[in-house]
């Protein structure tokens, strides 16, 4: 899996991130390239799952390598604040080629995620081997307005009547 797409990815975005979180780097050769491409305050973590971090800490998370599953995805929305944003990559699965194909990324981020891009290689590369997909992915705004409906009713209705 290629550093150099979710760096690109992540320099589209984002100028410059204040706090990011990098997951399951090998070494500290992938948080030094991402501090040194958009600055800011880098922690690092092995392994995903129950992260050591408090709740909306991160204004990014990046996952690598096998790192990427739902219950990941989930830990990684507990950590991100309000409109963070996700990125990882993945391979793409094709023929006898293990990884992910685009609508199981989907159902994978759908409950707290928004994808805002997907990056596959141009069609004309199909069956080659180690095709990837990347993901830019915000966190879903509304789930944290939980005062969005009032009790016993909703703040406007058209088919309420006026007497």
């Amino acid at each position: 899996m290629s550093l150099e797409t979710i760096l690109a990815a992540l320099s589209a975005r984002y100028r410059k991130v204040n706090a990011g979180l990098a997951v399951g780097f090998p070494d500290d050769s992938g948080l030094e390239s991402l501090r040194a491409a958009r600055g800011g305050v880098w922690m690092s973590a092995d392994t995903p799952a129950d992260l050591p971090f408090e709740d909306r800490q991160f204004e990014v998370v990046v996952l690598y390598g096998e790192a990427v599953s739902r219950e990941n995805v989930r830990e990684a929305n507990r950590v991100l604040r309000p409109e963070g944003c996700l990125f990882f990559t993945v391979p793409e699965k094709n023929g006898k080629q293990d990884g992910f194909t685009a609508p199981e990324i989907y159902r994978i981020i759908r409950e707290g995620f928004d994808i805002v891009e997907l990056r596959r290689p141009k069609w004309w590369h199909f069956g080659a081997r180690r095709r990837t997909i990347t993901v830019c992915a915000r966190k879903k705004a509304w789930r944290e307005h939980k005062g969005f409906i009032r009790e016993g009713s909703l703040p406007f209705t058209p088919f309420r009547s006026r007497t």
